[in-house]
């Protein structure tokens, strides 16, 4: 069992940044909606925790003016420490309704890591709905293994799609309905708006200028950020549209390939989210032999580090 941390120290290039758990909890006396801010869920993901430390301080060095309450913690702070993507269960995935359950009664085993800043979490969200003022919106933030572009991933609730549809990306609906025990599934079915945003492979410093802006859009959306004109959203706007964005904006998930233990599965290389596919392409190996598409579509989420139990997934213009 690892020992708690109460901070860590993150690097990323020229840089090096103690933070705590709580990132920052910036609250107007002008009630408003409230946003939720997380970064480091998976502990190999880091570049979403430096983004938000930029954000909020330049907020706080700038005055700049907010409306409601904007929250940001670390998800998984000891798997950050260590950099790597979870010590004993993947925290995006203990959200199930058993484990919910047991933590209401106090009968989750808090001797484990993920336990611990599951409840965390849990304590972290149940006092945001019991206090906000307005709408709850919940941001998760993500890297990817692979190469990306950027895109968002939500629930098929109608309120979710429409928030996602104000950001100049590619949208996911349906995910939540292929993985088990999500923070974003736990939150939808909630009520609340909630989305995960992949801003690019790991370590790239293209990574980390993207969860800046899609933060800033984030609160610039979700009516917390009052100093914002027209010249800043589009600047931030542009920083996330890339060229290569699919045409399409709204997708569907239609297949998810899920990794069994010990089949050593292996992606087939070169492949990148969207990237069109066809039936009967393969698209993988185990020890079995070739994974075979089932349908045409495009490509998301190929697997292309060893944690993880989803392979790919399929997807299809919603």
């Amino acid at each position: 069992m690892q020992r708690p941390a109460d901070s860590i120290q993150i690097q990323f290039n020229e840089q090096s940044v103690e933070v705590g758990r709580i990132l920052g909890d910036i609250c107007s006396e002008t009630a408003g909606n409230t946003v939720f801010l997380i970064g480091g869920m998976h502990g190999n993901e880091p570049l979403g925790i430096l983004a938000i430390n930029k954000v909020l301080d330049q907020i706080r060095k700038e005055g700049m003016k907010t409306r409601g309450r904007i929250l940001a913690v670390v998800g998984n702070l000891e798997a950050t420490r260590i950099t790597q993507r979870y010590l004993y269960k993947d925290l995006n995935r203990v959200w199930t309704r058993e484990n919910i359950d047991a933590l209401h009664y106090g009968k989750l085993d808090l001797r484990h890591t993920e336990y611990r800043e599951m409840k965390l979490l849990y304590d972290n969200l149940q006092e945001l709905i019991s206090s906000a003022q307005g709408d709850l919106f919940v941001t998760d933030l993500h890297t990817t293994s692979g190469a990306t572009i950027p895109f968002v991933v939500t629930n098929k609730l109608e309120k979710c799609k429409e928030f996602c549809l104000k950001f100049p990306m590619p949208s996911i609906s349906g995910l939540t309905g292929f993985l088990d025990g999500t923070f974003l599934s736990y939150v939808n079915e909630l009520g609340h708006v909630g989305l995960a945003y992949e801003a690019g492979q790991h370590s790239s410093e293209l990574s980390y200028t993207r969860f800046e802006s899609f933060i800033w859009l984030t609160l610039y959306h979700a009516g917390v950020l009052v100093d914002a004109d027209e010249d800043f959203v589009r600047f931030h706007e542009h920083a996330l549209v890339e060229e290569l964005t699919t045409r399409t904006n709204a997708f569907k998930i239609v297949s998810r390939y899920k990794i069994e233990d010990g089949e050593e599965f292996v992606m087939e290389p070169g492949y990148v989210n969207f990237q069109r596919i066809h039936q009967g392409e393969i698209l993988a190996t185990n020890k079995y032999g070739p994974i075979l598409s089932p349908y045409d579509g495009f490509i998301f989420m190929p697997l292309y580090q060893k944690m993880g139990e989803d392979g790919f997934f399929i997807i299809k213009p919603d």
